[in-house]
C-alpha cells in the first residue's frame, strides 16, 4: 500500500486506508435518500423538457471522463484486476449506451434507447439499496464512492425521462434489448473466464446479501451465470410492466 494517498487527498486514497462505508449503514442509508431526492428535483425542474441530443452529449462526455479518471487512480495504485477499472459491469453498460444515443444512429440509437428506458431505473435502484462494489471498500466521501452515487443517480433519472417517451413496449424493444445485453456477457464471461475476474457479476455473487444467490452459487457457478444473465434479461420485462409500458388485449 502506497505511504501516502494521491496527491495528498484522503478522497483519492487506496483501498483499506479508511474504514468502508458498507451496505445498510447510516451514511449509506443517507446517501441513497439523497440521490432519490436530486432525481425528483431534477425531474419537477425538467417536467416540461425532454433530453436533446447536445445534453446527453454532454452528459455521454462528462460521465466517460469521470470514468477514466477512476481508472487512471486505479492505475497509479496498481490496481490492475479487470473488476477494479474495466467500465463492463451491467451498469457500466449505461455509458456506452449514452454514446450510442448521443452519436448513433438508426438500430445503434434505438438500442442505446431501449436500454436506457428499460435497463436503467431498475439497475439504479438496485444499487442505491445493494451497493455491493464501491460502497463496500471505501468510506462514503471517496471519489469512487462519490461517482458511484452520481452515476447511478443518472442512471435513473435518464431511465425514467426515457421512458416516459416510450410507446407499447413491443418484442421489437425486448430483442434489441437481449442483443445488446448478449453483446457483453459473451466476451465479459470469456475474460471472467480468462482472467479469474467478475465483470458483471457473471462469475460470483460479489458483496450480495441474498441467500438464495450464495447458495446457487455454491451449488454451481454455471447455474449462477444463467440465473445472472436470465435476470438481466428479463429487466425490461418487469420495467415495462411497472410502468405500464406493456398493454394487454382485453377480452
Amino acid at each position: 500500500m502506497p505511504n501516502k494517498d494521491f496527491g495528498g487527498l484522503k478522497f483519492l486514497a487506496p483501498q483499506g486506508r479508511f474504514k468502508p462505508c458498507l451496505m445498510f449503514t447510516k451514511d449509506h442509508i443517507i446517501a441513497a435518500t439523497v440521490c432519490i431526492a436530486v432525481v425528483l428535483v431534477a425531474l419537477l425542474l425538467t417536467r416540461n423538457h425532454r433530453l436533446n441530443t447536445f445534453t446527453v452529449r454532454i452528459f455521454a462526455v462528462f460521465i466517460t471522463l469521470l470514468e477514466v479518471f477512476k481508472i487512471t487512480v486505479s492505475f497509479v495504485y496498481n490496481d490492475l484486476a479487470l473488476d477494479s477499472w474495466f467500465p463492463l459491469s451491467y451498469c457500466g453498460l449505461f455509458i456506452f449506451a449514452l454514446w450510442m444515443i448521443s452519436f448513433g444512429k438508426g438500430y445503434i440509437k434505438d438500442i442505446g434507447d431501449s436500454f436506457i428506458a428499460y435497463g436503467c431505473i431498475i439497475g439504479g435502484l438496485a444499487f442505491l439499496i445493494f451497493p455491493t462494489t464501491s460502497l463496500m471498500l471505501y468510506p462514503i466521501w471517496h471519489y469512487f464512492s462519490l461517482y458511484s452515487l452520481l452515476f447511478h443517480t443518472l442512471m435513473i433519472f435518464f431511465g425514467i425521462k426515457y421512458i416516459k417517451d416510450e410507446d407499447t413496449f413491443n418484442f421489437r424493444k425486448m430483442l434489441r434489448f437481449s442483443l445488446f445485453i448478449i453483446a457483453f456477457a459473451v466476451p465479459a464471461t470469456i475474460l471472467n473466464h480468462c482472467f479469474d475476474s467478475n465483470l458483471m457479476n457473471l462469475s460470483q455473487p460479489f458483496n450480495i446479501p441474498i441467500d438464495f444467490v450464495q447458495g446457487l452459487y455454491q451449488a454451481s457457478g454455471t447455474l449462477y451465470t444463467v440465473y445472472v444473465l436470465i435476470n438481466f434479461l428479463l429487466i425490461p420485462l418487469v420495467t415495462a410492466f411497472l410502468s405500464g409500458k406493456i398493454k394487454f388485449k382485453s377480452k
